[in-house]
């Protein structure tokens, strides 16, 4: 598998990553109780027992990918200042819409994304406030416009 180390990030959640970069990231991710306890707050008790992180190396192509109790994260997001950890948040509410409730074909595969990033916002602006819910909330209406538009 590699060499990996751990470190604790919360009552239900480790952070595991190669020993050069493991220190980093359980710093960037230190949030990631709250992001839970935000998203049971509005979605209900988060029912995969664990959530974890994997910090994979650079090559990984994706800012994250969710799987039930672990989730895999680039080391992009490694800013040094936690604000890229929106994707962590965006991932942990796919433990509501993706993986507890889904569609039943790919078909319909933007419903799960869309409740997601509803989550996402809504679990954001309970933690730091509507100025930062309404930015995400101004930056998700500019993108559809421009996708709509084109």
């Amino acid at each position: 598998v590699g060499d990996l180390e751990s470190r604790r990030i919360g009552p239900r959640s480790r952070l595991w990553s190669e020993p050069c970069m493991v220190e980093a990231g359980a710093w960037e991710f230190d949030q990631t109780e709250a992001y839970l306890k935000a998203a049971e707050d509005i979605a209900g008790k988060y029912v995969w027992g664990v959530y974890d992180i994997l910090l994979l190396p650079p090559s990984f192509p994706y800012g994250g990918m969710e799987n039930p109790c672990l989730t895999f994260v680039t080391p992009t997001l490694l800013a040094g200042d936690r604000s890229l950890t929106n994707v962590v948040a965006h991932e942990i509410a796919h433990s509501w819409t993706g993986n507890l409730v889904t569609c039943q074909t790919w078909e319909h595969f933007w419903l799960n994304e869309g409740f997601d990033v509803y989550l996402e916002r809504k679990m954001l602006g309970r933690l730091t406030g509507d100025p930062i819910f309404d930015l995400h909330k101004d930056m998700g209406k500019v993108t559809l416009w421009k996708t709509v538009l084109h």
